[in-house]
C-alpha cells in the first residue's frame, strides 16, 4: 500500500487509472484512423517548423521535396523557438502550443509525422483527465463513486476524441482551463488566503492560458468575475477580492509583455474584427445558439442531452409532488454564506457548482456568438467546458436523485425507525433507488457516447486521403500543374500531404490568363492538372490543349476540397 494512501482510496485511484487507460486505447484507435489533416493541423507544422515559406511563384517549377521541408525540423534547425514566434506574428494565434510542437518535432528532425502532434494531445488529455476528476472530486464534495462516473464519461465524450485527433492547441487550452479551475479549489471551500506560492502560481496559469489561445481570456473572466463577487458580496472580502483580481491582471499584463503582437491580433487582426462583428451583430444570436447548442449535445451527450434534460423535468414534478418547500432553497444560500460553504449540500458544493454554471454559460454564449460557424469542426471552440456541462448535469441529476429517494416512497422505514436504520448503514431501498436514478442517467449518456463513436461522431480523420496520397505517390513522376486562385492561396496547401509526394509542380496564378508557354509541358503526352474551381482555369486547360502537340482529352479524376483534379492526355 502506498504510505499515507488508505486500501479504499488506492482501489479507487486505481480504478481511475484503468479508466484514463480504457478511454487511451480508444483514442489511440482513432488516431491510427486518421489517415489525412485539417488545413490548420498542416498550419500548425508549418507555421511550428517553417524553412523557407510556401508561397508559390508564378509559372515556376517547385519540388516536392522544398513543399515536405516546410512541415518537418531540418537537421540543424531544431528549437528555434524565435522563428516560431515570429511566425506567429503573422496569423492570428498565441505561439505556447507551436513552442511544444516544434520541440517534439526539433528530436525528430527531417521526419514529418502525424504521431508528433497527435503524441501531444495524447500526454494533454490524460493531464486533463486528473485535473477533470480533482474538479469532478469537490463538485461531489469528495463522493469517489460519482467522480468515477463523471470521469467515466469524461473521456468518451466525441468532443473530447476530436480534440485529441486534431493536431491543434485546443487540448492544451482544455488543461490550462481545468489547471485554473483547480487552482480556485480552496475558494469554493472559504478560503481565501493568497501565499506568495499560490500568486505565482495563478500568475503563470493566467500567462500560459492566455499564450495559448485568446478564448482563454472569455473563460478568465467569468471564473474571476465569479470569484470576486461571490466573496465580496456573499462573504464581505473585498480585500481579498482586490488581491484576487489585481493577480489576475498581473497575469495577463505579463502574457501581454511577452507576446506584444496579442493586442494587434484581438483588436486589428482579420480574426479579431470578424468575431467582434459577430458578437455585436444580434440578428446572429438565435442562430448561433441553437448551431452550438446542436453541436454541444453531439459532442458531450452524443445526442441524449434533450432527454436528461426531460428526465431532471420529471425529477422536478416528482419532488413538487413530494411536497419540497420553496424554504428549503433559501435555506441552502443562507447557508453559503457560512465559512465552509461546502456545508450547503450534501449531494454538490453549491459555490463550486454554481461557478461552474456561471463559468460554463458564460464561455458558451460568448464562443458561440464569436466563433467561426464551419460544421462540425467548430467543436473545438467549446472544448473547455464541454466536461463542466457533464459536471453540471450529473450534478442535477444526483441532486435529484438524492432528494427523491430522501425519505419518500423509496424508503423502507420512516420515523423512528428509519432514524434507527440510518444508524446501522442506512435505508438500503433509498440507496438503491438513488442508484437507480444517477445509473440510468449514466447508462443513457454513456451508450449515446459510444453509439455516436461507433457512428464516426469522431472528426479530423479524412480516411479518405489515404488512397488520394497512394495515388499521388504511385504517380510521382507525372507532370503536374497547379492552378491556384491567388486570392486563396492557404488552399492549396489543404493538399500538402498529396502534393509532397510528387517529384516537382508547375505552379499558375489564375490572375493571368496567358496561355502556358513551358515547352516541356507542351510537349507532354500527359499531364495532371489541379485547378481551383475558377472560370480562368478552364480557360487555361482548354487552350493548354490547343497548344499541345501531344494532348487531346480532358477528363476529371477526383473533387478535392478546394480544387478539382484533372487528366490531360
Amino acid at each position: 500500500m502506498i504510505k499515507g494512501i488508505s486500501e479504499n482510496r488506492r482501489i479507487w485511484l486505481v480504478g481511475l487509472s484503468l479508466i484514463m487507460m480504457l478511454q487511451l486505447i480508444v483514442a489511440s484507435y482513432f488516431c491510427m484512423e486518421k489517415q489525412g489533416y485539417h488545413y490548420d493541423e498542416y498550419y500548425s507544422y508549418y507555421s511550428s517548423n517553417v524553412t523557407y515559406g510556401l508561397a508559390p511563384t508564378d509559372r515556376e517549377w517547385k519540388d516536392g521535396g522544398e513543399i515536405r521541408s516546410e512541415f518537418m525540423v531540418l537537421p540543424d534547425e531544431g528549437f528555434n523557438y524565435g522563428m516560431v514566434r515570429l511566425m506567429q506574428t503573422y496569423d492570428v494565434h498565441p505561439p505556447l502550443y507551436y513552442f511544444f510542437l516544434h520541440t517534439v518535432c526539433s528530436f525528430f528532425p527531417g521526419i514529418f509525422s502525424k504521431w508528433f502532434g497527435l503524441g501531444l494531445n495524447l500526454q494533454f488529455f490524460c493531464i486533463a483527465y486528473w485535473l477533470f476528476a480533482r474538479i469532478s472530486y469537490e463538485i461531489f464534495r469528495q463522493n469517489k463513486g460519482m467522480t468515477a462516473l463523471a470521469c467515466l464519461l469524461f473521456g468518451f465524450q466525441p468532443g473530447i476524441m476530436s480534440g485529441i485527433t486534431f493536431i491543434r492547441m485546443y487540448m492544451l487550452l482544455l488543461v490550462w482551463c481545468l489547471a485554473l479551475t483547480c487552482w480556485h479549489i480552496p475558494f469554493w471551500k472559504g478560503n481565501l488566503s493568497l501565499r506568495p506560492g499560490r500568486i505565482i502560481g495563478l500568475i503563470l496559469l493566467v500567462t500560459a492560458g492566455f499564450l495559448t489561445h485568446y478564448y482563454f481570456a472569455v473563460f478568465l473572466f467569468f471564473l474571476a468575475a465569479f470569484t470576486c463577487l461571490f466573496h465580496w458580496l456573499m462573504n464581505k472580502r473585498l480585500k481579498e477580492s482586490v488581491v484576487y483580481g489585481s493577480c489576475v491582471c498581473a497575469g495577463m499584463v505579463l502574457a501581454v509583455a511577452l507576446y506584444p503582437a496579442s493586442l494587434s491580433h484581438i483588436f486589428r487582426g482579420y480574426r479579431g474584427t470578424e468575431a467582434t462583428g459577430a458578437f455585436f451583430d444580434l440578428s446572429n444570436t438565435l442562430l448561433r445558439l441553437d448551431f452550438f447548442t446542436r453541436l454541444m449535445n453531439d459532442s458531450v451527450f452524443g445526442g441524449a442531452f434533450w432527454l436528461l434534460m426531460l428526465l431532471l423535468v420529471v425529477a422536478a414534478g416528482l419532488l413538487l409532488l413530494k411536497g419540497v418547500k420553496r424554504k428549503e432553497a433559501g435555506e441552502i444560500f443562507k447557508r453559503m454564506k457560512q465559512k465552509e460553504a461546502g456545508k450547503a449540500s450534501k449531494e454538490v458544493n453549491p459555490v463550486a457548482y454554481g461557478c461552474l454554471l456561471t463559468v460554463t454559460l458564460g464561455y458558451f454564449f460568448v464562443v458561440a456568438k464569436t466563433a467561426l460557424l464551419n460544421a462540425e469542426e467548430a467543436n473545438r471552440y467549446e472544448l473547455p467546458v464541454y466536461g463542466f456541462w457533464l459536471l453540471l448535469v450529473l450534478g442535477a441529476v444526483y441532486a435529484a436523485a438524492v432528494r427523491l429517494a430522501e425519505g419518500g416512497k423509496w424508503a423502507l422505514y420512516k420515523g423512528e425507525k428509519a432514524k434507527e436504520r440510518q444508524t446501522k448503514g442506512g435505508n438500503r431501498e433509498e440507496r438503491a433507488g438513488k442508484s437507480l436514478f444517477v445509473g440510468i442517467a449514466t447508462a443513457v449518456i454513456l451508450g449515446c457516447q459510444l453509439l455516436a463513436l461507433g457512428q464516426g461522431k469522431v472528426q479530423f480523420l479524412y480516411p479518405e486521403d489515404a488512397k488520394n496520397v497512394a495515388w499521388a505517390a504511385e504517380h510521382k513522376t507525372e507532370m503536374i500543374i497547379y492552378l491556384y486562385n491567388p486570392n486563396n492561396m492557404w488552399m492549396i496547401w489543404d493538399e500538402s500531404e498529396e502534393l509532397m509526394q510528387y517529384e516537382r509542380i508547375y505552379f499558375v496564378s489564375l490572375a493571368d490568363t496567358v496561355p502556358i508557354e513551358e515547352k516541356e509541358l507542351l510537349e507532354a503526352d500527359r499531364i495532371y492538372v489541379y485547378t481551383s474551381r475558377m472560370e480562368a482555369g478552364e480557360e487555361l486547360m482548354d487552350r493548354l490543349l490547343e497548344d499541345s502537340t501531344e494532348l487531346s482529352g480532358k477528363e476529371k479524376i477526383r473533387e478535392l476540397l478546394y480544387c478539382d483534379l484533372y487528366c490531360l492526355d
